[in-house]
């Protein structure tokens, strides 16, 4: 595959500037090469997200997975404590590509399959991603130890089987919508570590706002009718007469009034 080498440079960000490496491998210049966006200077028990390509939810900003929330939320992260590394793979629909993910998505919806259930239903395996990148990045960078910002102990095995020293940080994540909930609930039947129990309260608070809202329209009072105002009278005022003595006097010229 060549040798690994870094690409550097500073890039500017309205919440703070950062810098990006690009991982290169020999002369190979084609393809969507993996990065990292560096934080500050990270060293040994820094943050590190491992993060994959989601086009639904980070471009067109969908509401049915929490992969934007999770992006958002680890760079906010990184620059609150001020250092750490957020690694971005070309790894859409879980390293099958983004037509599988289409034609999954296809199934969970016709079927009612969940995203991995729809894969196998493919012929896919459910999760065929690669770390080999990240795990590069993070030693061309000097790291050996790392808190991983992570609910997919996939993610944690493959840096330890790698010889680093891995502490697990998850993520608390809320699901944006009913979809959206269930995905985690997948993901968690699948061995990530996400809470059924807090995914289910935040199904019974969505309820309950729901309701709420449902409620205030219906017991609200009407509004007041403004009384309509009586249309304005027409007063017709007389035209006053002119007395003809004094019509004759102003119209008179000056030579007239001299006897």
């Amino acid at each position: 595959m060549g040798d690994v080498n870094l690409t550097e440079h500073e890039l500017r960000h309205a919440d703070g500037d950062f810098r990006v490496v690009v991982l290169g491998r020999g002369s190979d210049m084609h393809g969507n090469q993996p990065c990292a966006a560096v934080f500050g200077e990270p060293g040994n028990g820094c943050l590190v997200r491992i993060h994959s390509r989601c086009v639904y939810g980070e471009i067109f900003e969908s509401v049915d997975c929490d992969c934007r929330d999770q992006l958002r939320q680890s760079m906010a992260m990184m620059r609150k404590v001020g250092s750490g590394v957020l690694i971005y793979l070309d790894q859409e629909g879980r390293g099958a590509g983004l037509l599988a993910k289409a034609l999954g998505y296809q199934l969970t919806q016709r079927e009612g399959l969940d995203t991995f259930s729809s894969y196998r239903v493919l012929g896919l395996p459910e999760d065929s991603r690669s770390y080999e990148d990240a795990v590069a990045i993070l030693r061309n960078l000097g790291l050996r130890r790392v808190r991983l910002l992570t609910n997919n102990p996939a993610k944690v095995a493959a840096l330890s089987t790698a010889d680093f020293q891995v502490e697990q940080q998850p993520f608390l994540v809320r699901g944006q919508s009913a979809e959206a909930r269930r995905y985690l609930a997948a993901k968690a039947r699948f061995g990530h570590t996400i809470s059924i129990a807090e995914l289910e309260a935040d199904a019974a608070r969505d309820r309950w706002r729901w309701l709420h809202k449902l409620l205030r329209r219906t017991w609200r009072k009407p509004a007041q009718e403004t009384p309509e105002r009586a249309p304005a009278r027409v007063v017709e005022l007389p035209v006053p007469t002119v007395n003809p003595v004094e019509q004759s006097v102003t119209s008179a010229q000056p030579t007239d009034l001299v006897s």
